[in-house]
């Protein structure tokens, strides 16, 4: 009933883990994992492709990596990805934002990263250090960690509060600074207003970024329900179909467009 900040829809976080497409023997890593539902969707998605014990082998102990702060949204998670058939969660719990960034080599990093984590909430002073750019907002602070956490060449499929895009503030305007010359942010996908009631009316966007090259442009794509969502007319899968066959070959229309990085 109150757990409404570890939730995200699943038609939403089926159509990130599509888009986003991982491969066996690629480790997936959300680290604000919740109740699991990002990794116990991938685990099903990935299980379709896996071809004898070997790779289950791998799906079950040396691909899912997950740490959530909360005790009660850790036990869920680990029993959620239990229920679900991975028999040994890699899911921790931590606090995530005190692990200093500098710090995250090469050997730390993870081929997938798919994650919906906290915001609007603020940092303490001690742990914006962990962080080149510093701010109390959580939202920074996680797409800064996620950034650093991903190896070349790895994949990221984040949801954001619609501010991320449209706040001017120094440390805002750093951050989205790195992450278009330093990542190829290629997708931006506009969720609609109600897409987490009734925990939050938060208007929010999904990122996808690679970690290959700069930034040279980017598709924009709008998810517009035929109704207006509430609590009891939630978003389906259905309402994600044109996306995924769209975004495939990028095609322009009334919701969709491209915009070169200049």
């Amino acid at each position: 009933r109150n757990g409404g900040e570890y939730y995200t829809p699943r038609p939403l976080i089926r159509t990130i883990v599509k888009a986003v497409n991982p491969k066996i023997g690629e480790t997936i890593y959300d680290p604000a994992c919740g109740s699991g539902g990002f990794l116990c969707e991938a685990f099903n998605y990935m299980k379709k492709h896996a071809t004898g014990v070997s790779d289950m082998d791998v799906l079950q102990a040396k691909t899912f990596y997950g740490k959530e702060k909360k005790g009660l949204a850790y036990i869920i998670g680990i029993m959620n990805m239990i229920l679900h058939g991975v028999e040994s969660p890699n899911i921790s719990k931590a606090n995530t934002l005190t692990k200093n960034i500098r710090d995250i080599e090469e050997k730390d990093r993870y081929g997938v990263i798919l994650a919906n984590p906290p915001f609007g909430g603020k940092e303490k002073e001690q742990i914006q250090q962990n962080f080149p750019v510093r701010a109390n907002a959580t939202e920074l602070l996680f797409l800064q960690h996620m950034m650093k956490s991903l190896r070349i060449g790895g994949r990221c499929g984040v949801v954001v509060p619609e501010g991320v895009l449209f706040q001017t503030g120094k440390a805002f305007a750093d951050v989205k600074k790195e992450l278009l010359e330093e990542f190829n942010l290629h997708t931006i996908v506009s969720l609609p207003a109600g897409v987490f009631l009734p925990y939050s009316g938060v208007k929010t966007n999904v990122l996808f970024f690679e970690r290959t090259h700069a930034t040279r442009e980017i598709y924009y794509y709008e998810v517009n329900p035929p109704y207006k969502l509430t609590k009891n007319k939630p978003i389906s899968y259905e309402h994600f179909a044109d996306f995924l066959s769209s975004a495939k070959e990028r095609k322009t229309d009334e919701n969709a467009w491209i915009i070169r990085v200049e």
